[in-house]
C-alpha cells in the first residue's frame, strides 16, 4: 500500500530526497558523503532500537503518538487516501534531517560538516514507509514546527484536498466503494 501504480502499471515509489546541492547550486555525487552500508543483521537491531525508543516515548512525548499515527496510516490506508495531500506539497527536501531529530535523533541518519543521509531511505526493502510519506499531512509539519524550530523544513502546503481529514477521506472512500458495489448489483440484476 505504500506504492502508487504508474502507467504501465508498475509500482512507482515516491521518493522526495534528490541528489545533495552544492553551495554553487551544482549537484554533487555521492562520492562526497555516502551513509554507511548496513547489514540485515544491523538494519534489524536499529530497526528495533527505533521501535523500543518510540514505543518508551509514549510516556513522555507527543511525537511517539505521531509516528505511530503515520506508520498505521501509512500500512493500513489506499493509496488514494494516503497520498491525497501530495498535490497541494509545496518545497524540496533540503536534507536538513528535521524530520529524523524530532524528540530523538533516528538511528539511521548520518550527518557530516557538508551533507547528511539516510542509509537505508533508498532503499526498496527496508525504507520505513512512514518516512517514505513524509509530510503526510499539515499536522507532520506542525509537528516538526513544535519540536524542532519554525521554519527548518522548506516543505509546507498550498490548498487542500476535497477531504481535508483523514476520517473524510476514508468514510469518502468507502461511500465511493458501496457506490461502485450498488451499481454493480444494478449491472448485473438490471434495474
Amino acid at each position: 500500500m505504500n506504492q502508487s501504480k504508474s502507467a504501465g502499471g508498475a509500482p512507482v515509489r515516491l521518493v522526495q530526497i534528490e541528489g545533495v546541492k552544492k553551495q554553487d547550486g551544482q549537484q554533487s555525487g555521492s562520492a562526497e558523503f555516502t551513509a554507511p552500508v548496513l547489514t540485515e543483521g544491523q538494519i534489524f537491531q536499529k530497526k528495533a532500537y527505533v521501535a523500543f525508543r518510540k514505543i518508551s516515548g509514549f510516556f513522555y512525548t507527543k511525537h511517539s503518538y505521531g509516528a505511530a499515527r503515520r506508520w498505521l496510516y501509512s500500512h493500513l490506508l489506499p493509496d488514494n487516501v494516503l497520498y491525497r495531500w501530495k498535490p497541494y506539497l509545496q518545497g524540496e527536501c533540503n536534507r536538513c534531517g528535521a524530520c529524523c531529530k524530532i524528540v530523538y535523533e533516528c538511528s539511521f541518519y548520518y550527518e557530516s560538516e557538508n551533507s547528511s543521509a539516510c542509509s537505508i531511505y533508498m532503499s526498496e526493502k527496508h525504507a520505513p514507509t512512514a518516512c517514505v510519506t513524509f509530510p503526510f499531512d499539515p499536522i507532520d509539519l506542525d509537528e516538526v514546527k513544535r519540536e524542532i524550530l519554525p521554519g527548518t523544513c522548506p516543505f509546507h502546503f498550498e490548498g487542500q484536498p476535497e477531504h481535508p481529514t483523514t476520517w473524510g477521506a476514508v468514510k469518502a472512500e468507502i461511500r465511493a466503494g458501496l457506490g461502485r458495489r450498488v451499481d454493480k448489483l444494478k449491472e448485473i440484476f438490471e434495474f
